[in-house]
């Protein structure tokens, strides 16, 4: 069994570190002062989001721009995590450890965030990133829905996966994959808006760690 997560909204919540440090690092490259309003977020690539941002200012979307960006906004976040408290999300600790735990079972995250900077938020948040070893990150597609394969593609256990997300993006994105989604409604989409994109499970949060792990190993046929 392969179990993806997604990070933002899914694993834990960091009171918008990753907006801000954006905002920061865009402003300091390109004297403008930059806001994301406007831009989509949620679910979506940090590379995407840059492209945005170039649009919105008028800032080359060139390579050697990107590269800048990506450098300093890791830097920011580094700094900026330092500051806040980043938040796990119910019941997340008790699954993935419980997970952990299991000898079938294979760990991973799919993510739009750049690798440094997810890594950091999961070990703000006080999880070891080691256990996560079949992960995509915001640079392995050009879209959302061609992460799930890449982290897939990563483990032997990949007849089962469950992929846990909190946006449309996941939904979608994990089903196209063929990995039956648990969607929670602890990030940026709301309950209506992820049930119209039909998961498999919709839940409130990850709270129930029994009812979720039976859901997980004894639903796959159905």
């Amino acid at each position: 069994m392969l179990v993806l997560f997604d990070i933002d909204g899914t694993m834990l919540s960091s009171e918008g570190i990753g907006v801000r440090s954006i905002n920061e690092a865009v402003s300091a490259l390109h004297g403008v002062d930059c806001t994301l309003e406007g831009i989509p977020v949620g679910g979506r690539l940090d590379p995407l989001i840059w492209d945005d941002i170039c649009e919105k200012y008028d800032i080359p979307c060139t390579k050697e721009c990107h590269d800048d960006f990506r450098s300093l906004y890791t830097k920011t976040l580094l700094t900026n995590i330092q500051d806040v408290t980043v938040r796990i999300l119910p019941g997340v600790s008790e699954l993935i450890d419980a997970l952990v735990a299991m000898d079938n079972v294979t760990l991973g995250v799919v993510t739009g965030n750049y690798k440094e900077t997810g890594t950091a938020k999961i070990i703000a948040a006080g999880f070891d990133p080691f256990v996560f070893t079949a992960n995509a990150w915001g640079t392995d597609g050009a879209i959302r829905a061609e992460l799930p394969p890449v982290a897939i593609a990563q483990s032997e256990q990949h007849e089962q996966v469950v992929l846990l997300g909190d946006t449309v993006h996941d939904i979608t994105s994990g089903q196209s994959a063929g990995c039956r989604v648990i969607a929670v409604c602890t990030g940026s989409h709301d309950r209506a808006t992820l049930e119209a994109s039909s998961p498999e499970l919709l839940l409130e949060d990850l709270s129930d760690t029994k009812a979720i792990l039976h859901w997980i190993f004894n639903t796959q046929n159905l």
